[in-house]
């Protein structure tokens, strides 16, 4: 199976229809490392985004992950995430879904079905394993050879794959500037804002959810990078815990 990878979309329906389109027309299947909702601009296509993704897993075999943002939307639709910092866009997104006549609880249930990580290989036989944030070391099966699914085995992981590690003075660890020589697999990751392609670390976020930002596509096999949107304007808005 040939894979593309697709990083944050964060509401960008019209993006992401974009970015689908190529995966049907390239025979690829698409692996979405999350943060599907959630827009920080005026283009909002929530519904159209949910859309887009549960007939990309039906019709393409799409793999869609767990992230930040999708956890705090179940919270939010539970009702344990209270308004505040940082959460304005996803109480925008609960009442996109609420004033709709797609049931919130159908959507919890949806979101909390999704794998909080992926594992392939490509047509080398390299290994990646694929995350929104963190891949931890310890979710890797040794010997296998086919791809398969993971699930967090306890809670302090799964912040950890959909937060990412953190520094001591509570910053961000920009894990993917100290990735080993002898690293022998690619860690794969969205989240951080950036979009960063080296041998053995790959982070997929071009501010998809800002007025020019982009959803990203890297076709695995053929190491190819595309963008759906504004790629040029790409910066680093990596400056708290807000993303």
């Amino acid at each position: 199976m040939t894979y593309a990878i697709i990083g944050d979309v964060h509401s960008q329906g019209k993006l992401l229809a974009q970015a689908l389109a190529h995966c049907e027309a390239n025979g690829l299947t698409p692996i979405l490392l999350g943060d599907l909702f959630d827009s920080r601009c005026d283009v909002d296509d929530t519904l159209y985004t949910r859309n887009l993704v549960m007939t990309a897993q039906r019709e393409l075999g799409a793999i869609v992950l767990n992230s930040n943002h999708q956890e705090r939307l179940v919270d939010a639709i539970s009702g344990e995430l209270e308004y505040g910092k940082y959460c304005e866009e996803t109480f925008r997104t609960l009442n996109v879904l609420v004033t709709s006549d797609v049931r919130p609880t159908d959507v919890s249930d949806w979101l909390q079905s999704l794998p909080d990580g992926f594992v392939f290989f490509d047509k080398d036989g390299l290994e990646h394993c694929c995350a929104h944030a963190y891949f931890p070391i310890q979710l890797r099966r040794k010997d296998a050879t086919e791809s398969y699914e993971v699930r967090a085995t306890d809670a302090d992981m799964k912040h950890k794959m959909v937060w990412g590690p953190y520094r001591p003075d509570g910053r961000r660890y920009h894990w993917w500037k100290h990735t080993p020589e002898r690293q022998s697999f690619v860690r794969v990751a969205g989240h951080y804002h950036i979009v960063h392609n080296e041998q053995r670390a790959l982070v997929l976020d071009a501010n998809a959810g800002y007025e020019e930002g982009a959803v990203p596509l890297y076709e695995v096999d053929n190491k190819n990078l595309v963008y759906f949107g504004e790629p040029d304007t790409i910066i680093d808005h990596d400056t708290s815990e807000a993303a």
